[in-house]
């Protein structure tokens, strides 16, 4: 057995990562807003639930509680220096999509655009806010989803020769998969 290092203390709450990244965005009548979210989960497959965990800190806080709304739209490893302006740079300061330039397309149903580059996207319908701690969970109802093509197989499985999607290690590192590594493991 490997000896441990046991922490009760800790600066940082981390341990958990890599997390793919995802761009959350939300439009009001007066601002479109975009941030780097690493961390995110669906929740519930019927209906299609997912969450994001933001920070009350945050400019898209506020976007969201506002629009009733939220795009996630996940990148590639690529990308790494947009989720770093994304993420590290404050929507109250100034827009991010003007110092940041990023294509928008219109969603479908919502009226919050999604990220061209991003190989998927989902258009998110607030359902819920609720405080953990000291982020808040924002609960979305996936109405619609943008799907690059090849991005995924016909079971709905990330295609990655065709995709390295980026994660995120903490402390403002980033990494991809390796596709070599992709392996169909059923239990015997």
């Amino acid at each position: 057995m490997t000896q441990k290092t046991i922490k009760t203390q800790f600066a940082k709450f981390q341990y958990f990562y890599p997390y793919t990244v995802a761009l959350i965005g939300a439009k009001t009548q007066e601002r479109t807003n975009f941030m780097s979210c690493a961390w995110h989960s669906a929740l519930s497959f019927d209906p299609p639930l997912f969450g994001v965990l933001i920070s009350k800190k945050r400019f898209t806080h506020h976007v969201i509680e506002e629009a009733k709304e939220f795009t996630v739209n996940f990148i590639r490893a690529e990308q790494a220096m947009l989720s770093a302006q994304y993420g590290r740079k404050s929507g109250f300061d100034f827009v991010k999509t003007d110092k940041f330039p990023i294509k928008l397309s219109p969603s479908r149903i919502i009226q919050s655009p999604v990220i061209d580059d991003a190989y998927v996207c989902f258009e998110c319908r607030l359902e819920e806010i609720r405080t953990y701690g000291d982020h808040d969970l924002f609960v979305g109802e996936v109405l619609a989803i943008h799907q690059e093509e090849n991005s995924f197989n016909e079971q709905g499985v990330l295609n990655p020769q065709n995709v390295r999607p980026l994660l995120y290690l903490g402390s403002d590192f980033y990494i991809t998969i390796d596709s070599d590594s992709l392996a169909h493991v059923l239990p015997k």
